[in-house]
């Protein structure tokens, strides 16, 4: 084992404890709950994870290199604590006293593949039912740009499903009870999220006119590679099998439906891109749990660069960011004139399960 600064270290460590003790019970993982526990009390393990890019969530990144080798169809008793994995074939255990122990097995086994995958691999989830939560917004851009279609650039788009919101079917579920739909029944991929708080959700629009679109990021997946797929679906936690699902469903829409992504660095290619969008349309930029990955300078860059395009014509970025607490604030920043102003719309649950609108949005 290479040796890590103590800093380094206890950065990590704090990672682990967060993501084992809040994020992977909030988001129903017992397994990711239980092997976060035990990586805590492992300096081995955590230098390992040290490995990652500093941009990156060491959490994420060690265990989704595992799950990925498991869902290659590497054999091993691990295997048995992974849903997703063994669905077809029997019920899967529940973690135990010796899941951790297994989990170090299968790691020291396969040391050298789960350092590469850790160094060179990037966190790159699309949520698919994140696009309940910002169908709201664009519904309220669309209002605002009344005749114009909307053009929409996606920053960290992955695979591009999270740029086929409107050909998804979309539910919300009201605590009286009431329903609400959006999009086409028969849509494959069917979403659902519950709707929080007394505010009730804007108008829906019967349709979006979408003029252009297109979505940028760093390593864009390829959803016709088989091999691209799995580390899509490896970032998924393993007990979600219903957004394993809804990844495969969404997957088969963008096969039919290319949008270009162009792969590298926002600040470097988003002027581009944004010059592609046509001028009769409401150009809106969004992104959903990506920009935690910019350093605060970065970020800055990004709202510069915004400004500075808005003194040629008006952008409307829509920003899912997750906050402290746990939960997500989805907000429409406004770049009109060379300046900027700011929409609180809504809170919501990091991976969709709900949305609470704000008051006045």
């Amino acid at each position: 084992m290479s040796s890590q600064p103590s800093s380094d270290l206890d950065q990590v460590r704090t990672y682990f404890r967060n993501f084992g003790l809040k994020q992977a019970p909030e988001n129903g993982s017992p397994l990711y709950h239980a092997l976060s526990v035990g990586v805590l009390n492992d300096p081995d393990m955590l230098r390992l994870a040290a490995s990652c890019p500093p941009s990156q969530p060491s959490a994420n990144l060690l265990f989704s290199a595992v799950h990925y080798l498991l869902l290659g169809g590497v054999q091993h008793p691990l295997r048995d604590f992974y849903p997703d994995v063994v669905a077809s074939e029997k019920a899967p255990r529940s973690p135990a006293q010796e899941t951790y122990p297994l989990f170090q097995d299968f790691v020291w086994h396969h040391t050298e593949t789960i350092r590469r995958l850790i160094t060179t691999r990037l966190t790159q989830t699309n949520v698919v039912r994140r696009t309940t939560c910002l169908l709201p917004v664009f519904a309220q851009l669309a209002r605002e740009a009344g005749s114009q279609p909307l053009s929409l650039i996606e920053v960290g788009s992955s695979a591009g499903l999270n740029l086929h919101w409107d050909r998804y079917y979309h539910r919300y579920a009201y605590p009286s009870g009431a329903i609400r739909t959006w999009g086409d029944g028969n849509a494959a991929v069917r979403l659902s999220t519950q709707v929080r708080g007394t505010v009730p959700l804007p108008p829906l629009p019967e349709s979006f006119r979408i003029a252009w679109r297109a979505g940028i990021d760093l390593n864009p997946i390829d959803v016709t590679d088989a091999d691209a797929m799995r580390w899509l679906r490896a970032l998924i936690f393993p007990e979600h099998l219903e957004r394993h699902r809804e990844t495969e469903a969404a997957a088969r829409i963008v096969r039919a439906n290319p949008v270009p992504i162009v792969t590298g660095d926002a600040l470097t290619h988003l002027p581009d891109l944004l010059a592609q969008a046509p001028l009769d349309s409401h150009l809106c930029l969004y992104a959903s749990m990506v920009l935690y990955q910019l350093s605060p300078e970065d970020r800055k860059k990004l709202w510069k660069l915004l400004a500075a395009f808005s003194a040629t014509r008006p952008v409307f970025a829509v920003i899912m960011d997750g906050v402290p607490e746990g939960w997500a604030q989805l907000l429409i920043r406004d770049f009109k004139n060379g300046g900027s102003t700011k929409r609180h719309m809504a809170a919501a649950h990091a991976h969709g399960l709900w949305l609470e609108w704000r008051e006045g949005a």
